[in-house]
């Protein structure tokens, strides 16, 4: 599921519902512990406009996109872990052993066994917060206009970003795995000749070649189905119109005669200087789809919580819970190297 499939999902947290229902009983709790505070002249008025803002608020801080943060629109997204968890584990399976021909009676028959390798990973919480004063209240219903969505925009741009760099990058000291840090186990493959150097057909062969690497490596079980470059090298590809190709870029034409590949997608976190590319030379990704084999363990995707009132205005806090990257089966994926 894409990032903007994800987004158009979300419904509002039904702890923000409840506490901009409750907002007249919040009103009086904090008349009774401020009473005579000059402050708190009209906030009858500030609170019923305060839930209306932020309802507004938050529908519109959902309708933000971020093309450039793509890890959840390129790799699935499990979340089967529950969100309270504080570790979550999964296993690599391999089965051993295996049928041969055999004599009657024969006692050298071989055993068949599974080997179970028992990967535990530390669930890690993601948060942030905004706020907004009470004169910040009082002056967007003094104009007749919604809260500024900056501050909300802000905090839900911020913790995607780090949930993005997570996947991609990991984190050494939480040990949190991204798809391109090191101890995955995927492997890394070079292309023979640099992208721009072949022409549509060369281009074509040598995907499906690491395409059929893949394939023989892992005895037949998986088949790449995703490339994804960086951005360049990506723009490159589907702007370039080559001779043979019927007047179509190199990518749509490798997309309608490449058997592997069904998705070719940029990713401007694969170029060297992402900050994110431990490799700091442009790299590409292949990889077979499929939430058993490679997935973003998130627990709990972003959230905003219900606003928590303070002495001065409303606090809003907003979080998610994250694994990083769960790579299950290693070999469904390879990094590629070499492609400038």
């Amino acid at each position: 599921m894409s990032f903007r499939e994800e987004i158009a999902k979300v419904k509002p947290d039904p702890g923000i519902m409840q506490a901009l229902q409750n907002m007249p009983r919040l009103q009086e709790h904090i008349v009774q512990s401020k009473t005579g505070d000059a402050r708190l002249d009209g906030l009858n008025t500030s609170i019923y406009y305060q839930a209306q803002a932020l309802t507004h608020l938050y529908a519109k801080v959902l309708e933000v996109k971020y093309p450039e943060l793509t890890a959840r629109s390129i790799f699935p997204v499990s979340n089967e872990t529950p969100e309270g968890a504080q570790k979550a584990m999964y296993e690599v399976v391999d089965v051993t052993g295996g049928a041969r021909l055999t004599a009657n009676h024969a006692n050298d028959i071989r055993r068949v066994d599974v080997k179970t390798d028992a990967i535990e990973v530390d669930i890690k919480h993601c948060q942030n917060f905004f706020d907004y004063s009470f004169q910040d209240l009082r002056a967007a219903q003094l104009a007749g206009k919604p809260l500024q969505e900056t501050k909300a925009k802000a905090s839900q741009r911020d913790l995607e970003r780090e949930l993005n760099d997570l996947a991609w990058a990991g984190d050494k000291a939480s040990k949190i795995k991204g798809f391109l840090s090191e101890g995955t186990g995927i492997g890394i493959s070079p292309f023979a000749s640099p992208i721009r150097s072949m022409s549509a057909e060369d281009l074509n062969r040598a995907i499906t070649a690491k395409a059929a690497e893949m394939h023989s490596r892992s005895r037949g079980v998986f088949s790449p189905d995703t490339l994804v470059l960086p951005l360049e090298e990506y723009n490159y590809i589907f702007d370039e119109v080559w001779t043979g190709t019927q007047l179509k870029s190199i990518g749509a034409w490798i997309l309608e005669n490449n058997r592997h590949i069904k998705r070719i997608l940029p990713a401007p976190e694969l170029m060297a200087d992402s900050g994110l590319n431990r490799f700091k030379k442009p790299v590409g990704a292949l990889f077979q789809y499929d939430k058993d084999n490679i997935a973003i363990e998130m627990p709990m995707l972003p959230r905003m919580a219900a606003p928590h009132a303070t002495l001065t205005g409303f606090q809003v806090l907003n979080e998610a819970r994250t694994g990083g990257m769960f790579v299950k089966q290693p070999m469904s994926a390879v990094i590629l190297t070499n492609l400038v």
